[in-house]
């Protein structure tokens, strides 16, 4: 019988009470690599740079497991090599039990997912309801592309202040996850969800104290909520001889190569969100009707609606603000979004990449006020 029976099946009573004592009972205090990726901003342990700002690996310095046709960064990849290497030997030499579906032999399940693309399929879903739910059945009310616009923001504002809309709200909520980051790789068919299958077929295996020695000599990070997922401990000491090969001498030059900043693409990703959807429904409702009386007699003038190419920066640059601020859970108030909105509009003359990375930064200064940060936890536990 497990110890262990969270899922998410249960009565939201009893789950929590599931997953407190799998929290507190699944590992021993002594299993220091083993690390609750969902506690604080451990949540967004490579998701965000040291300065919190949202990031993406770049593809080009991904590595293929050709066996497995699965991607990490190049240096994880040669870390994960080594540690595999050390495994299968143990194996050979009876160290280790060879009857074990999932820790006999390491074999990666699950790699890199490309957070773009993971972002695009998100929203286009999003896009997709707001097209078939609201734009659609109001399709007399939609005279231009910026009354377009209005109803886009009233239909957010007003029904789904939880949407990340945004490639850096993406990175920085629920939606996005540990396997976007390119530092995580899962060797066992072992879900997030179900306590008790993780206890029966990883915590009890006769191979996973093991398991937990190798992770720990190689730089790996077991994630506490999955122990079939490694993340890459991008501090530990193996680690960074792994990342010396590649001239990654400290962190800082880590986040400034190999990732780049989310704020570069979601202006650009947003408006294309939005032309895209624009356009469908002027495929879907070509023509526009307006019926009027004159000389008490009912007229009409038929409209043809036009795709677009383009659209106002100016308008989509307040409303891309107006949905960070969202993302970020309101953190500033409309007179000091207006301030933004004018102090953007006046360095996107010289560079657009300016004006996102200002505005990214004064999102970023309210970060550790919130709710759940560290701290929060840290002034809630001294008082």
């Amino acid at each position: 019988m497990s110890n262990f029976n969270g899922d998410n099946n249960s009565k939201a009573l009893k789950t929590a009470f599931e997953r407190a004592k799998y929290d507190l009972g699944a590992y021993r205090a002594s299993d220091m690599q083993v690390v609750d990726f969902h506690f604080a901003e451990k949540n967004l342990y490579g998701r965000v740079n040291r300065q919190l700002d949202p990031i993406i690996p770049l593809q080009e310095k991904m590595r293929m497991f050709p066996k497995d046709n699965f991607q990490c960064l190049n240096f994880m990849a040669d870390q994960f090599k080594e540690m595999y290497v050390r495994y299968t030997n143990a194996l050979s030499l009876s160290l280790i039990s060879d009857n074990d579906s999932n820790l006999s032999e390491l074999r990666v399940i699950r790699g890199w997912e490309n957070p773009i693309d993971s972002y695009v399929a998100y929203t286009a879903k999003y896009m997709e309801r707001f097209l078939e739910n609201v734009l659609l059945p109001n399709d007399k009310k939609v005279t231009s592309f910026e009354q377009y616009i209005r109803m886009f923001e009233e239909y957010v504002f007003k029904s789904d202040t939880n949407a990340a809309l945004t490639l850096s709200g993406f990175m920085k909520s629920k939606n996005s996850n540990i396997f976007n980051t390119g530092i995580a790789l899962q060797v066992a068919p072992i879900g997030f969800a179900a306590d008790a299958k993780k206890e029966q077929q990883i915590l009890q295996s006769e191979n996973f104290p093991f398991f937990l020695n190798m992770a720990n000599q190689f730089g790996f990070s077991i994630n506490k909520k999955n122990p079939s997922v490694l993340v890459c401990d991008l501090e530990h000491p193996t680690t960074k001889k792994f990342r010396d090969k590649y001239s990654m001498i400290n962190l800082s030059t880590l986040f400034e190569t190999y990732y780049i900043k989310a704020y570069n693409f979601d202006f650009d990703l947003l408006s294309q969100s939005l032309i895209n959807t624009y356009n469908t429904f002027v495929y879907l409702r070509p023509n526009l009707k307006e019926v009027y009386v004159c000389n008490n007699k009912l007229k009409s003038n038929l409209y043809s609606r036009n795709t677009i190419n383009d659209i106002n920066y100016n308008l989509i640059l307040l409303l891309y603000i107006n949905i960070r601020n969202m993302e970020e859970f309101f953190s500033f108030s409309t007179s000091e979004i207006k301030s933004l909105h004018r102090t953007s509009l006046r360095l996107s003359t010289h560079s657009q990449e300016k004006a996102m990375e200002f505005i990214e930064s004064n999102f970023r200064s309210k970060y550790n006020q919130k709710d759940g940060s560290l701290t929060y936890y840290q002034k809630k536990y001294q008082k």
